[in-house]
Parts: structure tokens; sequence; C-alpha cells
């Protein structure tokens, strides 16, 4: 019978010393029902007063850059369509053109992170990235608009795998769902806010100066985004082992260097093409890629729902506006809701089928385009966009199955990326026509497709990863 053997890892750097208490072996130690309840609460809540001061110190500086605002824009139905003459695909258009920028930067991204530190790279990356939304506001026209956003994608290709990475470089399985979460949950919240500031530039600021509320609205991005990228120079602290953060002190340091050796999570190293052929050899690349790219098809649908606020001609531009954050506070609540029960169970892939199984019955409703049931299709809508936190632990299972390679990681998480998107970039196009919105002639059905098909993705990363566990040896196995 297996028997739990605890070990004292014990790091010493001068006077500095960290004791951490190691499980080796295939069930944790006793605790008290209290404790873990507390651990479900909150995972610091269980723990040492000392380790609860350290996480509670790279929470705040970590998720506090992390969560950046990511604003989507709203324009489309607030004067941008009519200001620009925009027609048929116009908008899928400007997405695409965002779409190959951002497929472009992705993988580069991401090896450029293994050679210059996050806390240079990223910040310099939006600082840029602001100053160009500013200039979008003085678009005269459509082709203009496309070559912007395709600057503005390859620079924000940058933010989601690079700041996955590097959750994934300080957080522990028990820890790392959560805040992978809270980081998308602060990208609902800012599709939220956007629409409100969109709502109350459209009342309150269109017009002013000789501009329109839409280009109010890139003027307002671009400028919250430079002070966040100052603050991100700071805040950003690298990785366990190569950090020079400031507020990283030495007994910190060595801490977090003690935690990830003990779930065997290994630092960063030379990329090598060995490392690079290991990649290609592995099933995590193949399966992970299909697996986000039905992800990043099937919740796309979500985002034509103010296109059906305005074809009925029900809503107010204010309301078209504003209506929608109904959806992205729903997906708040369950994007937390998915981190919290994922991480109490241990275990992604029943989160993840659970999250598809909701968006379906949305998808299936729409399907049916109960055109004259606002209700009903209100309800279809809103649903839709309950999937979305599942994108967090998909590549949360990413850190996890490679743990023992912080370049497989990288690489992957980057790969996975460039692949979902190389596909939105023309996907939406064929089946998400805005032409035909809002009675898509297969859209509806396609996007139900790709959340079935997620499913069966699921399942087959969860065979493979008992079956061919990654790891030195195979004897590093990752949350299921």
């Amino acid at each position: 019978m297996d028997q739990d053997i605890e070990k004292v890892s014990t790091r010493e750097k001068g006077d500095a010393s960290v004791n951490l208490s190691v499980v080796d072996g295939t069930h944790p130690p006793q605790r008290s029902l209290k404790q873990k309840i507390a651990s479900v609460i909150w995972d610091t809540l269980d723990k040492t007063p000392e380790e609860r001061r350290f996480i509670a110190k790279v929470d705040w500086w970590i998720l506090s850059y992390c969560c950046v605002a990511y604003f989507v824009n709203n324009a489309y139905v607030s004067g941008m369509k009519e200001d620009l003459s925009m027609s048929g695909n116009n908008l899928n258009l400007l997405t695409t053109y965002w779409n190959i920028g951002y497929i472009i930067g992705q993988l580069p991204s991401q090896l450029v992170l293994t050679k210059i530190r996050p806390s240079i790279w990223l910040p310099s990356l939006e600082i840029v990235w602001s100053v160009i939304v500013i200039g979008m506001a003085g678009a005269k026209n459509i082709s203009t608009l496309y070559a912007l956003r395709f600057l503005v994608g390859l620079l924000e290709a940058s933010a989601y795998p690079g700041i996955m990475t590097l959750l994934g470089n300080w957080y522990t399985p028990k820890e790392l769902g959560k805040r992978a979460c809270i980081f998308q949950a602060s990208s609902s919240a800012a599709q939220m806010f956007s629409g409100y500031l969109q709502a109350a530039l459209y009342s309150g600021m269109n017009g002013r100066a000789g501009l329109s509320a839409w280009r109010w609205l890139f003027v307002f991005d671009g400028i919250i985004g430079v002070p966040i990228a100052l603050y991100g120079f700071w805040a950003i602290p690298d990785s366990p082992t190569a950090s020079k953060a400031r507020w990283l002190k030495g007994d910190d340091r060595n801490r977090a260097i003690a935690r990830m050796e003990q779930c065997g999570r290994e630092p960063m190293k030379k990329l090598t093409w060995s490392t690079c052929r290991g990649i290609v050899a592995s099933w995590p690349v193949w399966l992970f890629c299909s697996i986000f790219i039905a992800h990043v098809l099937a919740i796309r649908i979500y985002s034509y729902m103010n296109l059906w606020l305005k074809a009925t001609k029900l809503y107010t531009t204010e309301e078209v506006n504003i209506i929608p954050t109904a959806g992205y506070g729903a997906q708040i609540f369950f994007t937390l809701s998915y981190a919290w029960v994922s991480d109490a169970i241990g275990k992604r892939w029943p989160i993840i089928i659970v999250a598809c199984l909701i968006a379906m019955v949305g998808t299936i409703i729409l399907s049916v385009y109960p055109e004259h049931n606002t209700a009903a299709m209100m309800t279809g809508w809103v649903l839709t966009f309950l999937e979305t936190g599942a994108g967090a632990l998909i590549i949360t299972w990413v850190n996890e199955i490679c743990s023992q390679s912080a370049e497989h990681r990288a690489i992957i998480i980057g790969v996975v990326e460039t692949a979902a998107f190389t596909f939105q970039a023309w996907v939406p196009l064929l089946i998400y026509n805005t032409g035909e919105a809002p009675k898509f002639k297969i859209g509806y059905k396609m996007a139900t497709m790709f959340f079935a098909l997620e499913i069966v993705l699921t399942l087959a990363i969860l065979f493979c990863s008992k079956k061919w566990p990654q790891g030195k040896n195979g004897n590093i196995r990752a949350t299921a």
C-alpha cells in the first residue's frame, strides 16, 4: 500500500531559508474539515501565515497587471458603420485583419519571451499599442482602419499567451485555475465597462471636438493603456529563478523557486531544436490546438448579439450597447465558478464539458430561431456567453500537463493561440457572414457543432494524459 512520505525542502541563500512541506505520494496529507472548506473558499486560507503573505504579494503585483482592461469595440453599432459607409462583411473583415496581425505576432512573441524578460517585452508592446489605438480615432476610411487593426492585432498578440505563461511560472495547480479565470473574467468585466462607456460617450461626447462617439472610444482606450504599461515595468516579476522585481525579497524568491520545484514546474532553459522537435512529436500540441480552435470558433457567436438587438428595432443605440453587458456579467460569474470548482476537485475536464453543454443549449435555441419570442432569443444569446471561461481552463491544463518544461509551455501556448486565431481569421467569413446577420444560414448550427467537438476533444486529452503522461521518464503527472 502506498504511504505518504513527507519531505522538507529547504533552500538557503545567505541567511534566508524557506521550509516547504512536500508530499511525495499519491494522496494528500490529512486535513481537518475546516481546512478543506477554507481551501475551497480561497486556496491560501489553509496555508501558513508566511506562505499566505507571499501568495498575497504575488497576487497583488501579478494580477493587478494581468487584469488589464481589454476594451472590445462596440463602435460598429454606434456610428462607425454610418461614418465609414460600412456594409456587408466589413465588420468581419475588421476582425480578420486584426486576426492576421494577431496570428503573425503570437508565436514570435512567445519565442522572444524565452530570450527577453516579460517585464520589458510586454509593457513595451503595450505602449506602442496605445499610440496606434489613439491613431485609430483619426481613421477617415475603412481601408485605414483595416491597416491599423492589423497593427493592433500584431502588438496585442503578446498579451494573452504571455500572461498565461507568466501565471504558469508562479502558481501551483491548486492556485492556477483561479488566477487564470480571474484574468479571463477581467476581460469580460472590461467588455462590460466598454459597453457602458460607449453608451455614455454616445449620449455625452458624440460630436464633441468634431469627433464621433466611436472615435472617442479609441482615444480613451489608448490613454488608459499608457499608465498600465508603465506600471507593468515594475509589477511583472518574470520567473522565480530569473526575477529582478524589486518587490520580491530574498525569502520570497527562494519560496517561489521551492513551490515550483514542489509541483514539478521546471524553469525556463535554453530553447533548442531538440526541444522544438519534441514539441512537434508530442500529442499535447496537436490536441490542444484542435480543442482551442473549436473553442474560439464556437464562442465567436455571442459577438453578434448586438447586431440582433439592432435588427429587432426594439432598442435605442444606448440599449444595444448596454444589454449585452448582462451576458458579460453572467460570463464573469460562471468563469469564476468554473475556476473555484475546478481547483476544488483538482480536475479541468469535467468543468470544460459542463461549460460546453450550457452554451450548446443557447446555440440550439438560436438554431431554432424563435424570432417572435424575444425572451427565448435573449436567453439563447446569454447562454452562449457562458462557455468563455473554459478557455482559461484549457490553457491552465496546458501549463499543468507540460509542467516538466517551461519551453514546452511557452511554445505550445503560442502555437495553440496561433492555430485558433488562424481559423478565426477566415472561418467566420463563411459561417458568420455579417451580411446575413442576425439570421445566419448555418452559423448557429456550426457553433453547436464546435461546442460538441470541444467535448469530444476534452475526453481525448483526458485519455492521452493518462495513457501518455508528459514529463521526465513519464513521472510528472498533471491535473486532469
